[in-house]
C-alpha cells in the first residue's frame, strides 16, 4: 500500500461545495427550462388560432366570391348571402364559436374560441354601407374581422382582416 501515501483526495467541504454550486447551476437552467416550455405554449396556441381562423376566413371568402347576392338581412353581427346553388346562407358567432348555417339546415361550427366577429359593407364607391336593408344590391366588397383568444390562455386575442370582392353578383 505505499503507492497512495502522499495522495490526497477531496475534503467533505470541497465535496459539499461543489455540490451546492452544480445545485445552483441546474437550478437555473431548470428556470431557462421552464420559461422556455411557456413560450412554446403561447406560441402553439397562437398558431393553432391563426390557422383556425385562416381556414374559415378562406371557407367564407371562396363562398363569397360566388355569391348571388348579399341579403337584406346582413348586418355587422351577421352574413347573409344566397350562394350559388340558390340557397341562403347564415355565417354568425354564437357560445364563442362561428357557425355556417345553410337555409333548412342543422348549423355548422367552423372554429371555437371567438370573442368576436364583425362584417362591414362596401359599396362600389369604397363607401361603407351602414344600413345593408336599404341597399343590399350595391354591396361590392364585404370586410371580415374576426378576433378569437384561446379559452384558458393567457396570449393576447388573435385579429385577422379580410376583404372579399363579390364577383357573380345578379
Amino acid at each position: 500500500m505505499g503507492y497512495l501515501q502522499g495522495e490526497r483526495g477531496f475534503t467533505l467541504v470541497e465535496l459539499m461545495l461543489s455540490i451546492m454550486l452544480l445545485g445552483i447551476l441546474f437550478t437555473a437552467a431548470w428556470g431557462f427550462f421552464g420559461q422556455g416550455h411557456i413560450f412554446w405554449k403561447h406560441g402553439e396556441h397562437n398558431v393553432d388560432m391563426y390557422d383556425s381562423l385562416r381556414i374559415s376566413q378562406n371557407r367564407i371568402g371562396r363562398e363569397l366570391k360566388c355569391a348571388g347576392k348579399i341579403t337584406v338581412s346582413s348586418n355587422s353581427n351577421n352574413l347573409f348571402f344566397i350562394n350559388s346553388g340558390g340557397k341562403v346562407v347564415k355565417y354568425y358567432c354564437s357560445s364563442n364559436a362561428l357557425y355556417r348555417q345553410e337555409q333548412g339546415a342543422v348549423p355548422q361550427p367552423l372554429v371555437s374560441d371567438i370573442e368576436s366577429i364583425g362584417f362591414a359593407y362596401i359599396d362600389g364607391a369604397g363607401i361603407e354601407v351602414n344600413d345593408v336593408s336599404s341597399c343590399a344590391g350595391s354591396v361590392r366588397l364585404v370586410k371580415i374581422t374576426i378576433t378569437a383568444k384561446k379559452q384558458g390562455s393567457k396570449v393576447k386575442p388573435v385579429t385577422l382582416v379580410q376583404i372579399i370582392r363579390l364577383r357573380a353578383l345578379s
